[in-house]
């Protein structure tokens, strides 16, 4: 930990995309379970039922976020029918990954339905003022009371050592920062989604030897709250 007491946080999130088949997702979820470190999976809506069964049926740790296309979260209406039946799907469900911008309006509907945690690929600035302040070194921004928005990393296709040293990538997080990695790489295919998983769970498990926490999304609410309360030199964990 760092003199703040913040353990270095990582979240790994891993799309499941309509253009794979159900024997894909089968195999990209059991390519999971093979490992300690736990996986956001990130699923259009269609998938969302399939997904959390089989999580549901193997015990597993990990959780699920729904997908939801930039140009759904431009229109209210098709928003609101997508967060429905989201929730129809599954009970319970707290967390989203979109792309592109975040209106006013967007942000109140993902409170009304549940969502907790949204995922961009880059927060806002806050220059008309955050409800509740962000850990240091952690890319989030709470611009409605009820809802966090967190920047995830992107990684470029490593090159030379990176190659070959799965534990060096760009997204090696500081000391008590928060580091949202796309585990999934930008691969199409079952395989190539499968290769880029494994080489991030092995520098997990490498990770994992020298303290940093792994959590998913759904957990990040509670651990910011929990740091906002910890004292300095004390634990995000045991605050939260």
């Amino acid at each position: 930990m760092d003199e703040s007491g913040l353990p270095t946080t990582v979240v790994m999130c891993c799309p499941l995309p309509t253009s794979l088949t159900a024997a894909e997702v089968e195999a990209c979820l059991g390519a999971g379970s093979r490992t300690a470190v736990q996986i956001t999976w990130v699923v259009p809506v269609e998938r969302l039922s399939m997904v959390s069964k089989r999580l549901g049926a193997a015990g597993a740790r990990s959780t699920l976020a729904i997908a939801i296309p930039s140009e759904v979260v431009g229109s209210r209406q098709s928003l609101r029918h997508l967060l429905s039946q989201a929730r129809s799907e599954v009970a319970g469900l707290d967390a989203a990954v979109i792309g592109g911008p975040l209106s006013a309006e967007s942000r109140r509907q993902f409170v009304e339905s549940g969502i907790r945690i949204v995922c961009r690929d880059r927060v806002d600035d806050a220059r008309g003022g955050t409800r509740r302040p962000a850990p240091p070194g952690w890319p989030c921004r709470s611009l409605l009371w009820g809802l966090w928005e967190v920047a995830r990393v992107r990684e470029d296709r490593p090159t030379g050592l990176r190659r070959f040293l799965p534990w060096l990538p760009l997204a090696r997080p500081e000391q008590g920062a928060l580091a949202v990695l796309d585990a999934g790489g930008q691969g199409v295919s079952a395989e190539a989604i499968r290769r880029h998983l494994e080489r991030w769970q092995s520098w997990g498990q490498h990770r994992h030897a020298t303290g940093t926490v792994f959590a998913t999304l759904s957990d990040l609410p509670a651990l910011i709250a929990g740091a906002a309360r910890a004292p300095v030199g004390g634990s995000v964990l045991r605050a939260a």
